[in-house]
């Protein structure tokens, strides 16, 4: 500053600052330091409190000095406000013996505020409004001294967004269209009589992201929509009767029987007065070509694909009879496939065969079945050994004649010199026939005394074994009574 000028109120104040940062300074410096002569320096200056006034120099151990609050501020009660010297010359006290005073939550309505700290004399505060509503003033607000107490500076207030009158429709009027509109508000429109409306009925008052007041959606439209009255061949209606349709009027179809809808069985009059999906269609369903059975044929051809209902008639082949509690009509159903009572013609049987002196091996006389024949021992099979049921006429029958078991014979038994036996007078002996040989007077048997009449490969039977000698000089020698008795017996003799 030159000379002769006069001081400024900005140089005033900072001088001022200079001497109380001075003044805080030494009071820092006495606080860490020990005074002279054991005694304190002056007493320490805080932000929050002040010593009484006068101070004094310097100050004996012992003293103790009641600080005062500053303004803005109170006394911490769970603290003492009491500053005393020490015996090292250093002045004690609690820290921050006086807090901040309270400014409290600011009352705005349809509004909150943030803070990060405290609601403290010094603090600072943000201000929000609720959804739909802005807010008219500065956005934050700090606690700051008002006389001896602490207030916040600022409080806005939060005000309601408007929306612009809603905007007015051809043919067609809104529900209280007159007034102020404001965030949440609705307007409801309606048509002329034979207008349709096209769109949302309602629209609201809302905003956009620079909090303007905005409709939600377009205004509707009237506008007239007649749809043409629907028809589906091979459909009938479920819903949707009439003739006239207008917007958004639905119809519900099904198709009649055996036939197969195609799109979608609900359509709707839309805005331009076509239906929406367009109108299904009703297909007839087909099957595949006839069904062909191993036990049954077709009596009237057909073509390689019939309509859904068909009803196809069979006849058993022969060697096949229908069967009880079956039918033999084969149905084409929806699914497109042919419908038929399973095996609705079984095999026929052949009559059991018979066989005298024999044996017939089967399991069943089913057609296609076959059967065995065997002879009992003693006998050989005349024919064929086996037969099979086949077709025969419109029945089944075997396919050879059955065998039959004839009883094998032996010849005339061999004779011997000097001998004879008992069977001279037959020409032919059954399975079984025992021959007895005797010698004549004067010589001795050597041998079996009997020969047995057995089976043989061929057709003929064969001798059990060779037949006995007569050697002379001996007498008539019987071997063994019993085998001569029992020769006896089967021979009758």
């Amino acid at each position: 500053m030159g000379p002769g000028a006069t001081p400024g109120k900005a140089q005033t104040a900072g001088e001022g600052l200079v001497v109380a940062l001075c003044w805080l300074g030494a009071g820092l410096l006495l606080l860490l330091l020990p005074g002279a002569g054991g005694d304190c320096q002056q007493p320490p200056r805080f932000v929050f409190a002040e010593p009484p006034v006068p101070t004094q120099p310097s100050y004996s151990v012992g003293t103790r000095l009641k600080y005062r609050c500053r303004p803005g501020y109170t006394m911490d009660k769970d603290k003492s406000p009491l500053v005393t010297c020490d015996t090292n010359s250093t002045w004690a006290a609690q820290p921050d013996f006086c807090i901040g005073k309270s400014c409290g939550p600011p009352e705005l309505t349809n509004g909150n505020f943030e803070f990060t700290t405290n609601l403290l004399f010094g603090s600072t505060i943000t201000y929000t409004c609720n959804y739909g509503y802005r807010l008219v003033g500065k956005p934050t607000a700090t606690c700051v001294l008002e006389g001896s107490q602490v207030s916040w500076d600022n409080i806005p207030y939060c005000t309601i967004i408007p929306c612009l009158q809603p905007p007015k429709i051809e043919n067609g009027q809104v529900t209280d269209g007159e007034g102020d509109f404001t965030f949440g508000m609705t307007a409801t429109y309606s048509c002329n009589k034979g207008f349709a409306l096209i769109g949302e009925a309602t629209i609201h008052c809302t905003m956009d992201e620079n909090l303007e007041g905005v409709w939600s959606g377009p205004a509707p439209e009237c506008r007239v929509v007649s749809c043409k009255n629907p028809e589906v061949p091979n459909g009938k209606r479920l819903s949707g009767f009439g003739t006239k349709h207008t917007y958004k009027n639905t119809v519900t179809f099904e198709c009649q029987p055996h036939h197969l809808l195609s799109g979608s069985s609900v359509v709707t009059c839309e805005a331009d007065s076509n239906w929406n999906p367009p109108l299904p269609t009703c297909d007839p369903i087909y099957c595949g070509p006839a069904p062909q059975f191993p036990f049954a044929k077709l009596l009237l051809a057909v073509g390689e694909s019939s309509p859904a209902g068909t009803v196809l008639s069979y006849q058993c082949k022969p060697g096949y009879a229908a069967a009880g509690g079956k039918s033999s009509d084969v149905t084409c159903l929806d699914n497109t496939t042919w419908s038929a009572d399973p095996d609705f013609c079984t095999r026929q049987h052949c009559l059991a065969p018979t066989i005298a002196n024999g044996d017939v091996d089967a399991k069943e006389f089913l057609l296609e079945s076959v059967v065995v024949f065997t002879c009992r021992p003693g006998y050989k099979l005349k024919g064929s050994s086996s037969a099979k049921c086949v077709v025969s006429g419109s029945g089944v029958d075997w396919d050879t004649a059955p065998p039959s078991c004839e009883r094998q014979l032996c010849g005339e038994p061999p004779t011997i010199d000097n001998g004879l036996h008992n069977g001279t007078k037959a020409t032919a002996f059954v399975h079984g026939s025992v021959v007895v040989y005797k010698c004549k007077d004067g010589f001795t048997l050597a041998g079996a005394a009997f020969l047995q009449c057995l089976a043989g490969e061929r057709d003929q039977g064969v001798w059990s074994r060779p037949a006995p000698e007569c050697r002379g000089g001996a007498n008539i020698i019987i071997v063994g009574l019993f085998p001569l008795l029992l020769a006896m017996l089967i021979m009758n003799i």
